[in-house]
């Protein structure tokens, strides 16, 4: 099972969701929490009647003036039972269909101030279940010096209502890979965001790994992934038509030859057969007049994360 949990800074943006929904679907993520998403409770149903029509969601929505924290999930691979939320958590039970196994899980977006975060660590305590529990999301707190680089120095002020929520609780933060410093404005660097689990987390049968991922062009915040158990092997890569494709000179040339092969047998099979005769001459379309399009996106994508991971 792979859980992502994001701070986006925005999704009504329909680029913002084309990405955002390209990542999910490239990282083949089964329970996806995005931040700060700035949508009325309408919009968070048509964007998912729009790009994720076989996935269910729940948000916050009623107690926000705005759906603060958004979670979807796969319902073929994970089942999650809401239990209750707040401006600034929502607390569910999440359980796999694959291995059959369950744990709570708090996904957190925190206010800005000290003051209003208060409720947020009251909501924390007073949740707290005897089980399996891992809190994950953007706290928008830190808990020593350690965790900012640059700009003002830490007071005890600043971190002591989270330092005093996490040892009320026991939770504590699981081990990572990936960026230390999970949020930045180009001078200031802060660990806000966090994935912590409480005591009995370690009794949990699956392996978790968690993975703070560089972030992208239109965001200040990373990834995060939550890996628990491993992955199932992936199947064979899915055909996609380029719309490029139809404007290239010898789009209609190509098609008709590759068309015009004989299939003889009812309706439905000749167009099915005729469309798979189709790929290999669209593809080698796009390899020699197009370079694969797609691939140079993509390492273009893999330069940027390099480039920010040295950077951090």
């Amino acid at each position: 099972m792979l859980i992502h949990c994001w701070n986006i800074r925005g999704l009504n943006s329909s680029l913002k969701q084309h990405g955002v929904i390209s990542l999910m679907k490239r990282n083949r993520v089964d329970v996806c929490c995005l931040l700060e998403t700035n949508l009325s409770f309408s919009k968070v149903g048509l964007m998912h009647n729009f790009w994720l029509k076989s996935w269910k969601y729940l948000s916050n929505s009623v107690a926000a003036s705005y759906a603060r924290i958004v979670i979807s999930w796969n319902p073929s691979i994970v089942n999650i039972d809401l239990f209750d939320f707040s401006a600034q958590a929502i607390h569910v039970l999440i359980s796999s269909l694959e291995t059959y196994s369950m744990f709570f899980a708090t996904f957190v977006y925190g206010f800005n101030t000290i003051l209003a975060r208060r409720s947020l660590w009251e909501d924390l305590r007073r949740w707290c279940p005897s089980s399996h529990w891992i809190v994950l999301g953007d706290f928008n707190s830190i808990l020593s010096q350690e965790d900012k680089h640059n700009g003002a120095y830490v007071t005890s002020y600043e971190v002591s209502n989270f330092r005093e929520c996490c040892i009320n609780l026991g939770i504590a933060d699981l081990n990572s890979i990936g960026c230390f410093f999970t949020w930045s404005n180009g001078h200031v660097w802060s660990k806000l965001d966090r994935v912590m689990v409480n005591p009995l987390w370690s009794y949990l049968p699956q392996q978790v790994h968690v993975h703070f991922d560089t972030p992208s062009v239109f965001y200040d915040h990373s990834p995060t992934s939550v890996q628990i158990g491993h992955r199932q092997p992936r199947g064979n890569k899915n055909f996609k038509f380029f719309n490029m494709w139809a404007d290239h000179p010898q789009f209609l040339e190509v098609t008709l030859q590759s068309w015009n092969n004989p299939v003889s047998d009812s309706y439905i099979f000749t167009l099915c057969r005729k469309l798979k005769i189709l790929k290999r001459p669209l593809k080698e379309l796009n390899k020699l007049h197009f370079s694969h399009i797609s691939k140079r996106v993509a390492c273009a994508e893999n330069d940027l994360a390099t480039h920010q991971s040295i950077l951090h």
